[in-house]
């Protein structure tokens, strides 16, 4: 099994994020005090991003790295 990289292990912490909101976790009260854990739209975006981190990541391991076209003239 290959290690994780820093952007799958963040991007498994924004998924249990996103979990835990949808399953109604997005606000905890302990006694008198009350948290809120961050706002879905912008844990989408952040797993957005970490999603295409992950993809280039494991492209670039695969040596399906990003295409180049190169032209050269006759």
């Amino acid at each position: 099994m290959k290690p994780k990289t820093e952007a799958r292990i963040r991007l498994d912490e924004v998924r249990a994020a996103i979990s835990k909101i949808v399953n109604g976790a997005q606000s905890v009260r302990f006694g008198d005090r009350q948290v809120n854990r961050a706002e879905l739209a912008s844990l989408r975006m952040l797993e957005q991003q970490y999603a295409k981190e992950v993809a280039s990541e494991e492209a670039r391991q695969a040596g399906r790295g990003r295409n180049r076209i190169n032209y050269l003239s006759i």
